[in-house]
This record gives structure tokens, C-alpha cells and sequence, in this order.
């Protein structure tokens, strides 16, 4: 594999802040020390240890479960609200990491959220937006990851430590709308 951070000076900093939403999910779920360089640290100065943890991360992850079927699917955390939020604005207003940054705040707990508000903030990944709750209702349950009424999630209650869980389709709309209409 071969990986080359100088490329990353060719594309629009919107781009580079859409990609870095993978890495601060990747901190967010398994990496304390990697979200401490996205709180304290200067983002481009450390752009190369970004990039390793985060990838060294997602390689461990699936070679561990290559079928999906327990820890792989926690690379799917922001996903579910952040392919309604998607499907409700459409890709012209906001990137795929954009979306998913904002499906991950839902799913953090609210001793944390405020500090991944400042990370988000910081990568420039963080929007305010009139959302079309009817759309990201329709979108969330008809995700993927839905069966049913149900919902596989992850949530993070801790920096760098996750949970998987099924909740009620309607219980995480709700927790969706109160913490994105929430966000100033």
C-alpha cells in the first residue's frame, strides 16, 4: 500500500475535512491518543499519524471479522443517521464525511458530545442545517443495518471505547432530532 500525505495538498480543504471525518470516527471508537492529537494538536502538522492510526485501526478491525458480523460493524458508527442525513440533503450540500460526522454526534454520549462538537468544529466537519425530519425518518428505516424496527448501532459513551447495540428505529430518530436540532 502505498500512501502519499504531499497529495493531499491538490485537493480542496472541504475534500481533506471530508476524509478526516474517517479519522475521527476512528478515534471516537478505538483511539483515545489519536482524539487528543484532534483536540490539542495541529491537525496538518500531524496529518501522518493520522493517517497510519486510523488506517492501522481499520485494517486490525477487518481483518478481524472479514464477514461483518460484531466488531466490523462498528466502522458503521455516525452511518445510519449520517446516510439519512444524507439522503434527506443530497450530496450537493454536504460530502458523504460530512453527514457522517453529524450521524456520530447522536451516538456520543452527552458528557463527550460537546468535545467532539470542538473536534468537528476544528476539521471544519461541523454544520447546522434545517434537516427534513420526514426524509431522515424514511432513510433510518430503511438503513441497512435496520431489521425491522430495530437498528444496529454503535455508541460511544467514552473517548476511544464503543458499544453495539439494537435500539427502536423511532428511539433514535428522537435522540437524532433533539441532539441536531440542538447543535449551534
Amino acid at each position: 500500500m502505498l500512501i502519499d500525505p504531499d497529495v493531499l495538498k491538490t485537493l480542496p480543504k472541504r475534500q481533506i475535512s471530508n476524509g478526516l471525518a474517517e479519522a475521527v470516527k476512528m478515534a471516537l471508537t478505538f483511539d483515545e491518543e489519536l482524539f487528543d492529537i484532534f483536540e490539542n494538536k495541529d491537525i496538518e502538522e500531524n496529518i501522518d499519524e493520522i493517517i497510519i492510526r486510523s488506517l492501522n485501526i481499520k485494517k486490525s478491525v477487518v481483518e478481524q471479522d472479514e464477514k461483518e458480523s460484531g466488531l466490523r460493524k462498528t466502522l458503521n458508527f455516525g452511518h445510519t443517521v449520517g446516510h439519512a442525513v444524507e439522503s434527506s440533503v443530497g450530496m450537493s450540500e454536504l460530502y458523504h464525511g460530512e453527514c457522517v460526522a453529524l450521524g456520530m454526534l447522536p451516538m456520543c454520549s452527552d458528557v463527550i458530545r460537546p468535545r467532539v462538537i470542538e473536534v468537528l468544529k476544528k476539521c471544519d466537519l461541523y454544520r447546522k442545517l434545517d434537516y427534513d425530519w420526514d426524509k431522515i425518518i424514511e432513510a433510518a428505516f430503511h438503513d441497512k443495518k435496520a431489521d425491522g424496527d430495530t437498528v444496529s448501532v454503535t455508541e460511544v459513551n467514552e473517548i476511544g471505547k464503543f458499544i453495539q447495540k439494537n435500539i427502536k428505529c423511532a428511539d433514535l430518530i428522537v435522540k437524532a432530532k433533539s441532539t441536531l436540532e440542538d447543535l449551534k
